[in-house]
């Protein structure tokens, strides 16, 4: 942190911060518990999950208010019992026979970056992880969000209150939010956190402080020959429609086997979806992205909408749409991540040609994120897992429900999933509590663990 006084009013925020988590930083467990439960009811209560799902629509445009009242309380109930079942208050590691003991104490002042499709439940879901840390948080919300993260701050702060915590424990810096005040940002707290715009993530990186990031999504998922096309059309349209396919984890594309892709656009067109005529696909494609870049005016927009922007003549109940697209590549635009209710199809001749389709469809954009896969072959998804460069692959699932965090899996509840090297990012799994904790290991000496040397060079020496 700069010497003096601080000027800015990023600088002020940051220094109210660091005030309340010096208080907050001698805090037993049980009152760091208590000020977690405070933060998660804040946004859980549904008179302001409703308001403050309401209140997003209203100011960025995106999604719809029903599914965000379920992210909004979904995405805080998971995180608040991954939490509760956490130590994160002292000895959280005693191992008297390895003479370790580890010692868990804050990080200090959070950096949080936080991206306009999920305006409340990002920075709450990031608030609750940092003060079950006992660390205070400064949250820089996407200017279109800014409305809505600084009701949900404020109802933070005043639960805070009710149970005697320090309210600067979560703050939002002051509007207009600028490029310049995230970045200063980044550079005066402890950790930055960051999700949303790689733009950001890259620079959160080179900040100098200490930072998380995570990388783009693309989810492709492939439909086994095997799998049960009804149970996965249906999972598959109440993923991708959720939030008007907000979500980072939402299915961008599907890779089917030949011998069941009449069978699966069959399935998948009984559970709402409507298959685009070849003939229109090009100009889907150009208006979905002009000049190569997502229309802002269609992305996470309801079906209706595209339907009409796009001159189709589909049903009334239509869901969501399909586009069959011959191969992935870098110069096709909905091998991409489209953020709306479009999802590419592919066909594939085998399953090696399916995993080779996923491949093309990551390296174009997604890389490290994750895949999915409706399957009755276990030794399907194991390849998967073993030979793709993404950090989660799930089978099954509706992936946006499971991806991060789920009542049915064991991933931990996140809205920031974590994508490894594969996407230039530091973890390699959802973010967590792990990542706002400092570790202190208190060694001691245990019996002597020295092998022999025949032990650990001894098949060297064999085959000498």
């Amino acid at each position: 942190m700069t010497s003096g006084a601080p000027t800015s009013p990023t600088a002020q925020v940051v220094a109210r911060a660091r005030t309340a988590q010096q208080a907050f930083a001698s805090a037993s467990q049980a009152e760091v518990d208590q000020a977690v439960r405070a933060v998660a009811w804040s946004l859980y209560e549904p008179q302001r999950a409703e308001e403050l799902a309401e209140l997003a629509v209203q100011d960025t445009g995106l999604g719809n208010v029903a599914d965000k009242i379920i992210k909004n309380q979904r995405k805080t109930f998971g995180t608040l019992r991954d939490l509760l079942r956490r130590t994160s208050v002292g000895i959280v590691s005693d191992e008297p026979e390895r003479g370790l003991t580890i010692y868990a104490k804050p990080v200090g002042v959070v950096g949080a970056i936080t991206p306009s499709t999920n305006p409340a439940a990002t920075p709450i879901n990031k608030a609750m992880m940092a003060i079950k840390g006992a660390n205070a948080i400064v949250i820089a919300p996407s200017p279109a969000g800014w409305t809505t993260t600084a009701k949900s701050v404020e109802y933070a702060r005043a639960e805070l209150e009710k149970v005697g915590a320090p309210v600067d424990l979560i703050q939002v810096l002051p509007a207009p939010v600028s490029r310049e005040a995230t970045y200063e940002l980044m550079e005066l707290v402890d950790l930055v956190v960051t999700t949303g715009s790689q733009n950001n993530v890259r620079a959160s990186y080179k900040s100098g402080t200490p930072a998380i990031g995570v990388g783009a999504g693309n989810v492709p998922v492939i439909i086994d020959s095997s799998a049960n096309l009804a149970d996965a059309a249906e999972k598959i349209a109440q993923s991708k429609t959720f939030d008007n396919a907000t979500s980072c984890s939402s299915e961008n594309s599907l890779v089917i086997l030949d011998d069941v892709y009449d069978q699966t656009l069959e399935a998948l067109t009984e559970a709402g979806a409507f298959v685009v005529a070849p003939n229109r696909a090009a100009d889907v494609a150009e208006q979905l992205f002009p000049g190569g870049h997502l229309n802002r005016d269609l992305i996470a927009q309801d079906a209706a909408v595209l339907i009409e922007a796009f001159g189709l003549d589909a049903p009334a109940d239509t869901r969501y749409l399909i586009v069959e697209e011959p191969a992935p590549s870098s110069d096709r635009p909905l091998t991409g991540e489209k953020l709306s209710l479009v999802l590419t199809v592919y066909r594939a001749s085998s399953f090696d040609h399916a995993v080779e389709l996923v491949s093309q469809v990551l390296e174009v954009q997604g890389k490290g994120h994750s895949v999915g896969i409706h399957t009755a072959d276990e030794a399907q998804t194991r390849r998967l897992a073993e030979e793709l460069p993404v950090v989660r692959v799930l089978v099954n699932q509706a992936h946006t429900f499971g991806n991060g965090g789920s009542f049915e899996n064991a991933l931990p509840f996140t809205l920031s999933m974590g994508c490894g090297t594969w996407a230039g990012n530091s973890i390699s799994e959802n973010l967590s509590l792990d990542q706002f904790l400092n570790l202190t290991h208190l060694v001691r000496t245990t019996t002597e663990d020295l092998p022999d040397e025949s032990e650990l060079f001894g098949p060297l020496w064999d085959q000498s």
